[in-house]
């Protein structure tokens, strides 16, 4: 299951750049998706139940913490080459 969610992480992310490649305004894109995932996971939660359970938090702080990784390590990409 990691290895595939590995693979899934870094195709998304090489698609991320091969998109960003044609846009000039790569920082407005980049900054429009991280609001729109920190958005996401702020209104997810479980279907029923508490939706602060400590389990489900901290799978979304951990899918809020590798996104934003991952959209920071693009953008540092951009900004030095």
């Amino acid at each position: 299951m990691r290895g595939e969610a590995l693979a899934a992480h870094l195709l998304a992310s090489a698609a991320i750049q091969l998109g960003l490649m044609m846009v000039p305004n790569r920082e407005d894109v980049l900054t429009g998706m991280a609001a729109f995932i920190d958005d996401t996971l702020n209104l997810s939660g479980p279907g029923k139940g508490d939706a602060h359970d400590d389990f489900n938090t901290r799978m979304r702080e951990t899918a809020r913490h590798q996104v934003m990784q991952t959209l920071d390590a693009i953008r540092l990409r951009f900004t030095k080459g």
